[in-house]
């Protein structure tokens, strides 16, 4: 019943977090709404591990995420010095805090843990975790849906685009980001724990089905970026389909079972053996199946893209990129001014407030110094070596952060050419993929470390 009581908490408080960011996906231009809803989802969280901590009485942190914490306080000093007004909005503000949107995706990927554990040691549990999915998909696809109709009432005629948007997009756009990033993890690690475990053609058959459910809504979600102006959500929506698709074809047709079940992966092994070729295998043919099915999409349900503003409305230039290539011009002035330690009101003391360029690696290093951007990476270095420090229960485990890495190397490339270090959804990202501390037992320290030998030797 305790097992049965988490679970269901867990997803709780998943549909919580949802309920809060398509509510303000939906009241676009409003303000921030829904609050309670996002606070009930980060009691729940927080609850659930102080209960895994009370149970299992050993807590390990992360030394990644100790470099983060040093990370943080640099940026906290960085901020206060050069704009203590903004403090709380670069923090804890939903618009854009930071620290709030890493703890929020590490509530979720740290209670994660729990749920793998328990899934994969029992068919009883992987069952009733089947059905909570099967559950939060169709709420997903609800509040998706909800969110798309609502806002089409206030669509333009002349272009498939909200009125009165007045550049309010972009909270909404990271929202839906968000949004994405926990469906598309929960999705992935419901494919991957079901190919693991169950064998049957039943098995086969329903996570075929939602998995072309996951599929249907990805794009919806991806119109609905469209009609709040937003091409960033746009690529990062794309890259996500992509990227659980390319899995969907790896572990149902390359046959990758031997080789991630008992190898422990690194990224020699990742780009230099057997796996490579399975890998950018599905990637060619996931390529082939999506571009197949949006030319299709398009044709069937006479879509005229030059009402899209991807395509410039028409116009054959994409006005958010040239508008974001004019800002590196800002860089050199704004770097200069000081390159070691950075400034966080660079811009507004330089070329002008707002002026910063849309990127964040060169926002790292123009408003935290070549200091912010080796403490960052340094952190993220060690934090993807962690990531792959695995000693049981090889194949799910290897799945998921091979399909963490790919995530998380398309969105940071796409944040790199297009956004500032304040984006929310990179630092949920990182929160969801590199959990800051890990729950052992006395019993699951011995097995890993009688699995050490047996690894190495392979």
């Amino acid at each position: 019943m305790l097992v049965l009581a988490r679970f269901t908490l867990f997803f709780i408080m998943l549909g919580s977090l949802l309920v809060y960011l398509f509510t303000n996906i939906k009241l676009i231009g409003e303000g921030s709404q829904a609050l309670a809803v996002l606070a009930l989802s980060a009691v729940i969280g927080v609850f659930l591990i102080v209960l895994e901590l009370v149970l299992k009485q050993k807590v390990y942190i992360k030394k990644s995420f100790l470099l983060l914490i040093l990370f943080f306080i640099y940026f906290i000093v960085n901020a206060t010095l050069n704009r203590p007004d903004d403090l709380k909005s670069l923090l804890i503000a939903t618009s854009g805090g930071i620290v709030l949107f890493y703890i929020l995706g590490s509530l979720v990927s740290t209670n994660l843990l729990y749920i793998k554990e328990k899934v994969l040691n029992s068919k009883q549990f992987l069952n009733i975790f089947n059905f909570l999915y099967f559950v939060f998909s169709i709420i997903f696809m609800i509040l998706l849906i909800d969110t798309f109709i609502t806002l089409m009432a206030n669509v333009r005629e002349d272009l498939f685009l909200i009125a009165d948007l007045d550049g309010m997009y972009q909270r909404a756009g990271a929202f839906l980001v968000i949004s994405f990033f926990i469906y598309s993890f929960i999705t992935v690690f419901f494919l991957f724990v079901n190919k693991y475990v169950k064998k049957k053609k039943a098995s086969k058959l329903m996570t075929f089905v939602l998995f072309i459910l996951y599929c249907f809504i990805s794009i919806t979600g991806m119109l609905l970026s469209q009609m709040i102006g937003s091409n960033n959500t746009l690529v990062n929506l794309g890259g996500l389909l992509f990227a659980t698709t390319i899995f969907y074809i790896f572990i149902n047709f390359t046959k990758p079972d031997r080789l991630l079940s008992y190898m422990k992966l690194n990224f020699r092994k990742i780009f230099l053996s057997k796996l490579t070729k399975k890998l950018f295998g599905s990637i060619f043919v996931s390529l082939f199946i999506l571009l197949i099915l949006l030319i299709g999409l398009i044709n069937v349900l006479d879509i005229d893209l030059d009402k899209f503003r991807i395509l410039g409305f028409g116009s054959g230039e994409v006005s958010s990129i040239s508008a974001r290539l004019e800002l590196w011009n800002n860089f050199t002035t704004q770097f200069n001014y000081n390159p070691i330690f950075g400034n966080m009101a660079v811009d507004a003391l330089t070329t002008g407030d707002g002026s910063y360029v849309h990127s964040f690696i060169a926002s790292l290093l123009t408003h935290l110094g070549i200091v912010g951007f080796v403490l960052f990476f340094v952190y993220l270095f060690i934090a993807i070596k962690e990531r792959f420090n695995h000693l049981n229960e090889l194949y799910v485990n290897n799945l998921f952060s091979l399909y963490s890495l790919v995530v998380f190397c398309g969105i940071f490339a796409i944040a790199s050419f297009g956004t500032f270090i304040t984006w929310i959804p990179i630092w949920f990202l990182l929160g969801l993929i590199f959990p800051p501390i890990v729950f052992k037992n006395e019993k699951e320290l011995n097995f890993e470390k009688s699995n050490i030998n047996s690894i190495k030797q392979f």
